[in-house]
C-alpha cells in the first residue's frame, strides 16, 4: 500500500493516527505501507506522481483530496493504467468529467465516484421502489447539514477549492439521478445562497466569499415529456446535534412518494462522557468484535470501496468488462454520472451570475438539423418523447 499527501508532516501524522485508531484498536491489522513524500518535505504538490511510480497497471487508487486537485491526479492515474475511485465530486466542471470518461475508455480502466449512499440498504430499497412503484418523476427535495465545527476542518479550501454544494449536495443529487435512472434528465438550474456565519467564523485573510447554505433548484424532464422539479440544500453552519450530519430526502412520483431520514435510524445511545447520540453502524461499525477484530465489513462505507476493488479485480482477470460493471448500475462509474457534475457546475455558475438560470445541454440540443427527422422517428418508435439516455454535453448561461 502507498499513502500519499502533499506534506511530509501530514503523512507522518496519518501513520500515527492509523497506529492509534486502527493498530491499537483491532487485532491482526497490517498497516505496512510506503508513505510519500518524505517526512521532512514541507510541500510537494506532485508527490502523487512518485506514488504512481510505485504502482503497476491494474492497481487500484483511491483519491480523497481537495476538489480542485481531483482532475489532475485522476488523469495521471488513468494514463498510468490504474483503476480510480475518487471522492465526490469527481471534478467541478462538466468538461473535465467528459475528459476523464473519454480517457478511462481509451485506457481501458475503471473509474468511479465514491458515492457510498448507493450501498446504504435503505437507500437501495428506496431506489428500487422508486423505479418499480412511483411512476414518472415529479418532485425531489433533500437537505444535508453539518455543524460549524466542520468548517474548521475545511478552513484551507472552503470557498476557494470548492463550496458546500459540491461537498454535500452531490450526495443526494446522485441518489436522485440514480433512482430515476434513464427515465428523466435535469435541464435547468437556478441557485441561491446564504452568507455571513461561515465568513465570521473563519475570517479568511483573502476575503473570499464562503456560502453558509446553498440551495439548487432544478427543472427535470421525463422521457414522456412530463416535468419534475427538485431542490437540493446543503449547509455547514448547523449547531452540534445528536447526529453529525442531519440528512433526509423526499421523492414523489405520479403514483406515490417516499421519505427517508438517514440521520435517525431508531438506534440511540447516551453516556456520561459523550451525551446523547444517534448511532449508524450501517455506515461503519467501529466497535471491535468480541475477539478484538475489525467487524465493520458490512457497513456501506466499507462496502462502497470493497465493491470497487472487487470490480477492478474482475476487469483485471477478464471476468468482466468495464461495460459490464457500468451496466450493473451499482458503482457510480464516470461514464454514467456526468449529469450530477453538470448540476453542480450549473449551480456554481448560477450563483456567480447572481442567480441566473443555467441550461444543461444534451446531444439532441446540439444535433444537426438535417439529422433531426431521423432521430425524432427513432425516439417515437421507441415510445419515448425525450431522449433521457444520453449524458449532458454542455452548459449555457441564460
Amino acid at each position: 500500500m502507498v499513502l500519499c499527501d502533499v506534506s511530509g508532516a501530514r503523512v507522518r501524522a496519518a501513520r500515527e493516527t492509523m497506529a492509534r485508531k486502527i493498530g491499537a484498536v483491532y487485532k491482526d491489522m497490517d498497516l505496512t505501507m510506503t508513505t510519500l513524500p518524505e517526512d521532512d518535505v514541507d510541500f510537494d504538490p506532485d508527490a502523487f506522481r512518485a506514488a504512481i511510480a510505485h504502482m503497476k497497471r491494474g492497481d487500484v487508487v483511491t483519491i480523497f483530496t481537495p476538489d480542485d486537485t481531483h482532475f489532475k491526479i485522476c488523469m495521471a492515474c488513468i494514463e498510468a493504467g490504474l483503476h480510480v475511485l475518487c471522492a465526490k465530486p469527481i471534478v467541478k466542471r462538466l468538461e473535465d468529467h467528459t475528459a476523464l470518461a473519454e480517457a478511462a475508455k481509451r485506457h481501458g480502466v475503471l473509474v468511479a465516484v465514491e458515492y457510498h449512499k448507493r450501498f446504504d440498504p435503505i437507500y437501495v430499497d428506496a431506489r428500487d421502489r422508486v423505479r418499480a412503484q412511483l411512476g414518472p418523476f415529479s418532485y425531489f427535495s433533500s437537505t444535508m447539514t453539518q455543524p460549524k465545527a466542520q468548517l474548521d476542518t475545511f478552513a484551507g479550501w472552503a470557498g476557494k477549492s470548492s463550496d458546500i454544494s459540491y461537498y454535500l449536495n452531490s450526495h443526494h443529487m446522485d441518489v436522485h439521478a440514480w433512482s430515476v435512472g434513464r427515465t428523466s434528465r435535469p435541464e435547468r438550474v437556478v441557485a441561491m445562497a446564504a452568507r455571513g456565519a461561515a465568513e465570521r467564523r473563519l475570517r479568511p485573510s483573502d476575503n473570499r466569499a464562503i456560502e453558509d447554505t446553498i440551495t439548487l433548484m432544478v427543472q427535470w424532464r421525463n422521457d414522456d415529456d412530463s416535468a419534475g422539479t427538485a431542490t437540493y440544500t446543503a449547509s455547514w453552519i448547523a449547531p452540534r446535534a445528536d447526529s453529525h450530519t442531519q440528512q433526509h430526502f423526499h421523492i414523489m412520483g405520479h403514483e406515490g412518494e417516499i421519505r427517508v431520514n438517514q440521520a435517525k435510524r431508531g438506534y440511540e445511545m447516551s453516556t456520561d462522557t459523550a451525551g446523547f447520540a444517534q448511532l449508524n453502524p450501517l455506515y461503519m461499525k467501529y466497535t471491535p468484535s468480541p475477539s478484538g477484530h475489525f467487524a465493520g465489513q458490512g457497513g456501506y462505507g466499507y462496502r462502497s470501496i470493497e465493491e470497487f476493488v472487487r470490480a477492478a479485480e474482475e476487469v483485471n482477470s477478464g471476468r468482466a468488462t468495464i461495460g459490464d460493471i457500468s451496466a450493473r448500475d451499482v458503482l457510480a462509474t464516470v461514464d454514467t454520472t456526468a449529469r450530477t457534475t453538470a448540476m453542480l457546475e450549473a449551480g456554481r455558475m448560477s450563483l456567480d451570475a447572481g442567480g441566473a438560470g443555467v441550461r444543461i445541454l444534451y446531444p439532441d440540443d446540439l444535433r444537426d438539423e438535417n439529422a433531426a427527422p431521423e432521430k425524432e422517428a427513432k425516439r417515437l418508435k421507441n415510445g419515448k418523447a425525450v431522449d433521457c439516455e444520453a449524458e449532458p454535453v454542455g452548459l449555457r448561461l441564460e
